[in-house]
């Protein structure tokens, strides 16, 4: 991915409302966990809030999931990522909105988080981010504007810079990562306008 134009170039003053959720979260720690998390949607109170600590913190393993969360709450699952086909740990594997998928960098012996990430409204990063949340919100709980790939590719609506922001780190050191989608509403010229490998400040798409 080439570094591209700075987000300042991309601000249009007639540039129509994408209404964004956010639609998936991760957590990339600096010992490298990622947290993710995708769509996200405002709701009432904070959800379970993930950090990179107990269950979750770098030495941690499949046993320190079922101690946290239950044996009948986790199980070992193949999921895919990147094109790939990965054992890890599942938290919740049949709750929707509870579900969150560990992999490991010790893949064999189910230990050392990689990845950790929830496509449901169950959890929380820090400062209430969640699934669903309109691109504004989490604006404000990163306290300024982050850098984005524009949509309609691989990496299209992933954050790629916070900008220093709040939530450039997580509690255990470790890095927030998250994926957004434009709402289905709006007008393809618009999302046309954000497309493509190009980075965009996320306060050109409000």
């Amino acid at each position: 991915m080439s570094h591209l134009l700075p987000c300042a170039q991309f601000k249009r003053e007639d540039q129509e409302d994408l209404g964004m959720g956010l639609q998936r979260m991760a957590c990339i720690a600096r010992y490298s966990v990622t947290i993710f998390a995708a769509g996200l949607t405002a709701a009432g109170a904070y959800a379970n809030e993930l950090k990179c600590e107990g269950p979750f913190a770098r030495n941690a393993g499949h046993e320190q999931l079922v101690s946290a969360f239950g044996e009948a709450n986790v199980a070992k699952e193949i999921v895919h990522e990147e094109g790939m086909e990965i054992k890890a740990s599942v938290v919740f594997p049949d709750d929707p909105e509870k579900r969150l998928e560990v992999i490991w960098w010790d893949e064999e012996a189910s230990r050392q988080p990689s990845i950790v990430r929830t496509l449901g409204t169950g959890w929380s990063l820090p400062k209430g981010v969640r699934v669903g949340m309109p691109l504004n919100e989490v604006e404000a709980a990163n306290g300024r504007p982050f850098l984005l790939y524009g949509f309609g590719w691989d990496y299209g609506g992933t954050i790629s810079d916070w900008k220093g922001g709040a939530l450039a780190r997580l509690p255990g050191d470790c890095n927030p990562f998250a994926i957004f989608s434009p709402e289905q509403s709006s007008g393809e010229d618009a999302r046309l306008k954000v497309s493509g490998d190009s980075e965009f400040g996320s306060d050109t798409l409000k």
